[in-house]
């Protein structure tokens, strides 16, 4: 009788150890980051020293119109190091650059995605960041200055 509580206990636990078949129903997102203190020029973020560099917000949006998506916790890692866990949307982070050397830096972060009708998913975005000596050190864009970062690069997993 031990045996057979015991197996009906277990059975439950199986559910845990089985994945989905359709690994091709990964999200399809946009990822866009709001920054303060910060200018965006070619895909990189330039923030003038001892500036701190403010994320003001990270959003994505479905590439598919039909649908929802939505962030889970952003976790920050700055250099490698990680930095702050932000759980609330729109998920701000400040990074003072007092300290940090003027030179070329790896804003890293990662954090849950849910599209409507795909898996739940990680996605991780890398930005550089330049830190900089004075204004006239962030090259012109051509077309304007800008804070936010649209569909920056990111990997799903």
């Amino acid at each position: 009788m031990k045996k057979f509580l015991y197996l009906l206990m277990a059975l439950p636990l199986l559910g845990f150890f089985t994945s989905c078949d359709d690994d091709d129903n990964m999200p399809n997102v946009r990822i866009s980051i709001d920054y303060g203190n910060a200018t965006v020029v070619d895909n990189a973020v330039y923030v003038v020293k001892p500036d701190t560099l403010k994320v003001l917000a990270v959003t994505v949006k479905a590439v598919n119109t039909d649908h929802n998506a939505t962030l889970g916790p952003v976790t920050y890692s700055f250099d490698g190091v990680p930095s702050a866990f932000v759980p609330v949307s729109p998920y701000p982070v400040n990074i003072a650059t007092k300290d940090i050397p003027v030179g070329s830096h790896v804003l890293e972060l990662s954090a849950t995605v849910a599209e409507e009708g795909c898996s739940l998913a990680t996605i991780a975005a890398a930005v550089k960041v330049n830190v900089v000596e004075n204004a006239s050190d962030i090259p012109d864009s051509g077309g304007g200055t800008t804070t936010r970062m649209e569909n920056a690069v990111y990997t799903l997993k």
